[in-house]
């Protein structure tokens, strides 16, 4: 259960990657903003937009939250839950493109005046003020529960510039262990069905680098992640956490990783192509940057 001091460090850790962010955009040249980016659709420029967008609308949730209004940001369905899937990927989608155009060179300057405003607001939240329920697209939700989907925006987005103008990024290290902490509750691809071909498996992810491990526990067409057992895994994939980090948000498959030597592996091999037919998400909205849970 996130606490309120637990919170409260992820606040920090907010505006210090928010920080590290505005440095890493301001650094850019100017072509770079073209660049393809790992997110269907969009470029570099784009990306950009996304997280000031999402700046906007989804602190806009929580000022209007901690004012005791439940109301939608524009262009978001009146009640929680009704806008769905291909719809929800298309307003994302769709948003960044035009923000981005009518932006134009305040692109930068823009990001950095959202995240100093986004900083201001969840600085000023009072203890109480993280349980007010707030408007959400799928469902009403307390200001707190939007914190670490900030962080999570925040980490991956950065990767996906960072892949762009170097070799080997890796995610944000200060920002990892958030983000396995999130990661169970991920709605992609948590929530999906998993099909196998035979009984119960177990996948074991050894983070080399943290000394920890994590089991994936298919059973009964579901999939859950737990914290590593004692029990024997049908397949254990080693590398560090920022990899396994990629892996569930979309930016590598199994496949991808083992053959870039950043996971190797140990068991039934033969399970891949079904781990990453599942993590793609066959019945998930499409666009990798539809892969952040919100």
């Amino acid at each position: 259960m996130t606490t309120i001091d637990s919170t409260r460090q992820l606040v920090d850790l907010i505006r210090s990657e928010s920080e590290r962010f505005k440095e890493l955009v301001n650094a850019l040249p100017p072509d770079a903003l073209e660049y393809p980016s790992p997110c269907d659709r969009w470029n570099v420029g784009e990306v950009i937009a996304h997280l000031i967008w999402f700046a906007e609308k989804y602190g806009g949730m929580m000022e209007r939250g901690l004012q005791g209004d439940q109301s939608p940001p524009e262009g978001f369905p009146v009640v929680p839950g009704t806008m769905k899937g291909p719809a929800i990927t298309k307003l994302y989608g769709d948003s960044a493109i035009e923000l981005r155009l009518s932006l134009g060179e305040e692109l930068i300057p823009e990001f950095r005046k959202r995240y100093d405003w986004l900083n201001d607001l969840l600085d000023h939240v009072s203890p109480e003020g993280w349980n007010k329920p707030c408007y959400h697209t799928l469902r009403v939700r307390p200001v707190q529960s939007f914190v670490p989907v900030i962080v999570a925006e925040l980490a991956v987005h950065e990767w996906d510039i960072r892949s762009t103008i170097e070799p080997s990024p890796s995610v944000s290290d200060a920002s990892i262990p958030a983000l396995l902490d999130k990661l169970p509750s991920n709605r992609v691809p948590w929530s999906l069905p998993y099909v196998t071909k035979s009984g119960p498996k177990l996948f074991r992810f050894e983070f080399i680098d943290r000394g920890k491990r994590r089991d994936v526990i298919v059973e009964d067409g579901k999939a859950r992640m737990e914290s590593s057992s004692a029990e024997s895994a049908d397949l254990t994939l080693s590398g560090d956490a920022s990899t396994f980090v990629l892996l569930v948000y979309g930016r590598l498959t199994v496949a991808s990783a083992l053959a870039a030597g950043l996971f190797t592996a140990e068991g039934d091999l033969g399970l891949v192509p079904d781990f990453d037919r599942w993590l793609e998400g066959d019945q998930a909205p499409t666009g990798t940057y539809d892969r952040v849970d919100r």
